[in-house]
């Protein structure tokens, strides 16, 4: 890949909109094009340039590599809406990183503040650390959030991750999320995401889920009453085919949700393992 390089000159006053940072802002424009991209600071209009130097060389949209280095934690919106190409970020980054984008692949070694993959479909967004709240979710007043792709945080990440998450087996959409550990109400309105938490998960998680898998490798501090224990599995198959073992126990849900409630048995009490809001917690 051709690589261009931004070396952050001072850190924003104000939170910076940048973004104009991006594979297919950049693909096929010389350096000093890339150094005119608007930008906004506070109610201003600026430029790239009056905040990063620019070095390297242009390429096609496919083999465009981004290289950030500075104090970008107060940078927003960086790669949203990127197609391809790939950008790496050697700091902790503003909010909205990665927001909408449909491919490619963004790597930020370091924390992300909130929105982080917000409504991502598609690509591969990786973060070594910490992420805020809403991580891949629906923007407010939006009915779908993610809808396919990759996000996984190797620390934890805040409340109402993967909110609306959509996905679908035929059509090979396959929404993943996976956290070192979890805030609240992880998954709330799940239409077929699956959410990997390798660690311990706070209180309600899969609240209002209608299909899709969370699988908790730690411990859950409240599961909400409306979830029903299945019993003990060792093996669990996810959505695209990949298996995870280990000791959990399945549970069932969310069963307010009147789509869930036929798989409850009336007199019984009993409840189908055909549910597709699946809930898995570490024994």
């Amino acid at each position: 890949m051709t690589e261009i390089k931004l070396k952050l000159k001072k850190k924003p006053t104000f939170p910076l909109e940048a973004e104009v940072i991006s594979p297919d802002q950049f693909a096929g424009k010389t350096l000093a094009d890339i150094k005119k991209l608007t930008v906004y600071h506070g109610n201003e209009e600026k430029t790239l340039g009056d905040f990063f130097d620019v070095s390297g060389k242009s390429s096609e949209l496919a083999d465009c590599k981004i290289i950030i280095d500075g104090n970008i934690s107060n940078v927003k919106r960086i790669g949203e809406k990127m197609t391809a190409g790939e950008i790496v970020i050697n700091s902790d980054v503003g909010m909205h990183v990665g927001n909408q984008m449909t491919g490619g692949k963004i790597t930020v070694f370091g924390n992300a503040d909130d929105w982080a993959g917000a409504m991502l479909n598609g690509g591969e967004l990786e973060i070594t650390g910490d992420a805020g709240h809403y991580v891949g979710a629906a923007y407010r007043g939006f009915w779908k959030g993610m809808q396919n792709g990759t996000i996984k945080v190797n620390g934890k990440i805040g409340d109402e991750a993967l909110t609306w998450v959509t996905g679908s087996k035929p059509g090979n959409r396959f929404p993943t999320l996976i956290c070192g550990s979890a805030g609240s109400f992880l998954g709330i309105h799940s239409h077929g995401g699956t959410i990997i938490v390798e660690g311990d998960c706070n209180r309600c998680a899969g609240a209002d889920q209608v299909r899709g898998t969370i699988v908790v490798k730690g411990k859950v501090s409240r599961i909400l009453p409306s979830y029903i224990k299945i019993g003990e599995v060792k093996e669990i198959e996810l959505m695209n085919g990949d298996k995870i073992t280990g000791k959990f126990t399945e549970y069932s849900g969310d069963h307010s949700v009147e789509k869930n409630h036929s798989k409850i048995d009336k007199k019984t009490g009993e409840v189908s393992n055909s549910s597709n809001g699946r809930l898995f917690v570490a024994v």
